[in-house]
């Protein structure tokens, strides 16, 4: 009976299901999105403010060295943090010449300029496909009642 009484206490633990794999810092995505979100909201009324939540979201990622996607980098300021929005917050440049083409944004608010070079045959990294790793699928969480 004894040899009965282990086999049965070792299934239950042998037959766990398989948990869906968790996103490591999913906690800190949303606070970072939940910021750029209100970053985006104040941009217009208060850029101050959208600049401390841009600082904040950005100084969120750095400390647990997670990553921004980089469309989300672009539109806000490096020094200041305040999300870039045409002819409210930044002045937008379009400069051709001969064989450089680049697009310069000024930040109203800290007098920053950042370039963006646009040339034909350039391909950002994330957008060639064999930069993909793996996938993760965000699922909202289901209440159980």
């Amino acid at each position: 009976m004894a040899s009965n009484e282990k086999e049965a206490v070792k299934r239950p633990q042998n037959e766990k299901k398989k948990q869906p794999k968790a996103c490591a810092g999913r906690e800190l995505h949303e606070r970072m999105n939940f910021l750029y979100q209100a970053s985006v909201l104040m941009s217009d009324t208060c850029p101050q403010l959208s600049a401390s939540y841009g600082k904040l979201a950005k100084a969120i990622g750095k400390k647990a060295v997670l990553r921004m996607e980089p469309a989300i980098k672009r539109t806000l300021c490096v020094r200041c943090g305040v999300l870039l929005n045409p002819a409210t917050t930044a002045d937008i440049h379009d400069f051709r010449h001969k064989q450089l083409c680049y697009v310069q944004v000024n930040c109203k608010l800290c007098g920053y300029s950042k370039r963006f070079y646009n040339s034909k045959n350039h391909q950002l990294w994330l957008d060639n496909p064999s930069s993909i790793v793996e996938r993760i699928e965000f699922q909202a969480p289901s209440s159980s009642s």
